[in-house]
């Protein structure tokens, strides 16, 4: 770190224990101001001076990514913070290269680093990480980063090698506000309950790994209750970290005219949902929508499957018309694989899920179109693994439309009976009919929603609802419904079962 004022530490804090922690995988989760951001380019600075001097260039070498989910938060926030008079310094530590992606070569001493910053938001970028060894991985708020993408990464922790001597210390840090209630995280630090119906291959997925470390910092504010036990206001944690290094007024200046949630998650440090635009459903209702207990298979009632083909997340959603019902049971979302990979994954779960039933699959109309590296589009993956796709019936793909099948589902609620009821299985479907699934406004000044995880799993039940002939009253459209059914036959190996 440089000579002049620099990030201080105060012991006895879960900040300073981050700092001096050796941990593989050390997490630090806290609210809003708490300086764990700070605290993790500290520990990479202190980690690139105490490695080993190579055999051969007499220089402590290294690299490291650091990675935030887009590029405008990665440049306008991890590399602001990064290059801070207090931390990094362009004017000590050297011009940052701002070619993509842009880079800074540390050399002072005999140190010589190279820490290079990642944005990870679109499909060729999850690529990048194989394309590099690194000392050390960082993560930038982490509740963005799907849990496959750092079990990737954790695979590229090699540099340098047994030719220069080794590694003093090869792992992953990573900082954190509160993630919502369907993230990995909280789940397996116990901040949510665990999913239920979880098979056994799952649950360990889940299992807290030895080498890992949780640094759980104390919340910023504190709820003040009244005689009733009603919050009747906030105030400031004396307990809470940083606070010698935030401007007066910090806190009660971010209370203002903020929703509990957003008070909750940015400040409580506590699991909450924090929607950031307008719900796509704003009439969805989790209290209402969304059974108690998991809904279970029905016999005798054809299963629907439907499906989303987008490489990043590809989605599906495994439901029954019960009853005039729409019962939506179960979810699936890949990561980073095209169907080739996730056609096979579909099919294993109908066989260990819905055996003996028959299925009707319906999809994205866009999944019809070839892929750019083979002539076989999604919808010929999906027939060649015994499942044929029905396009929905929205004409040219309609954003409004599907919209508003969902919409029409939602609000048809006769004598007081919800139309559509979700299982709490759907963890993710039903984080983002609460809100994650928002509009935002692009480029072009439109509003559309927002292109994440949650999205393709609405898109799913968009194409659900509209196969069912949701809405077809208001929008001419025809139900896709009458597609003759397939039986799920269950192999007697799971091994058979191809990409």
């Amino acid at each position: 770190m440089n000579d002049g004022d620099k990030f201080q530490l105060r012991q006895g804090t879960k900040v300073c224990e981050f700092c001096l922690s050796n941990g593989f995988f050390d997490i630090i989760q806290g609210p809003l101001g708490s300086g764990k951001t700070q605290a993790m380019v500290a520990r990479i600075m202190r980690h690139i001076q105490e490695q080993r001097v190579s055999q051969i260039t007499g220089r402590r070498m290294s690299r490291w990514g650091v990675v935030r989910n887009t590029y405008p938060e990665l440049r306008n926030t991890t590399i602001k913070t990064w290059l801070e008079p207090t931390l990094v310094p362009e004017e000590i530590y050297g011009r940052m290269n701002w070619a993509p992606p842009p880079t800074h070569r540390l050399r002072f001493g005999n140190v010589d680093a190279e820490v290079i910053f990642l944005a990870l938001d679109k499909p060729d970028d999850y690529n990048k990480l194989r394309s590099f060894e690194f000392t050390g991985i960082a993560w930038n708020e982490l509740s963005f980063i799907p849990k496959q993408l750092v079990d990737e990464a954790s695979a590229r922790l090699r540099y340098p090698g047994p030719r220069h001597g080794g590694s003093e210390w090869h792992g992953m840090l990573a900082d954190t506000n509160a993630p919502d209630e369907d993230h990995w995280l909280a789940v397996m630090t116990g901040q949510v309950p665990m999913p239920p119906d979880l098979t056994d291959d799952e649950r360990h997925e889940f299992q807290w790994p030895d080498g890992w470390n949780f640094f759980l910092q104390p919340p910023a504010v504190l709820e003040e209750r009244d005689a009733r036990g009603q919050i009747c206001g906030y105030k400031i944690n004396p307990a809470s970290e940083n606070l010698e290094n935030l401007r007066a007024g910090y806190y009660p200046q971010a209370l203002k005219s903020k929703p509990k949630p957003w008070i909750d998650s940015r400040l409580r440090n506590v699991v909450a949902l924090v929607v950031d635009g307008s719900p796509v459903w704003p009439m969805f209702r989790r209290d209402f929508h969304v059974s108690v207990d998991p809904l279970r298979p029905v016999s005798g009632h054809d299963v629907l499957v439907a499906l989303d083909f987008g490489r990043v997340y590809p989605a599906a959603l495994f439901a029954q018309e019960v009853n005039n019902r729409i019962n939506v049971q179960y979810e699936m979302l890949g990561f980073n694989e095209g169907a080739t990979i996730f056609a096979p994954k579909v099919k294993r779960f109908l066989e260990q899920h819905y055996s003996g039933h028959s299925f009707r699959c319906f999809g994205d109309p866009k999944g019809r179109d070839k892929g750019q590296a083979t002539e076989q589009s999604a919808y010929d993956i999906f027939q060649a693994n015994g499942m044929p796709v029905m396009p929905a019936p929205v004409k040219q793909n309609d954003i409004e439309t599907r919209i508003e099948a969902v919409a029409y589902a939602l609000n048809d609620n006769p004598a007081g009976v919800n139309r559509m009821v979700i299982s709490p299985l759907c963890r993710t479907l039903v984080i983002g009919m609460a809100g994650r699934y928002h509009l935002v406004r692009e480029e072009d000044g439109e509003l559309r929603p927002k292109k994440d995880k949650y999205s393709n799993l609405c898109d799913s039940l968009q194409y659900l609802c509209l196969s069912l002939g949701e809405g077809s009253r208001m929008i001419g459209l025809a139900s896709a419904a009458m597609m003759k059914p397939m039986k799920v036959y269950t192999r007697r190996s799971m091994r058979r079962i191809r990409a």
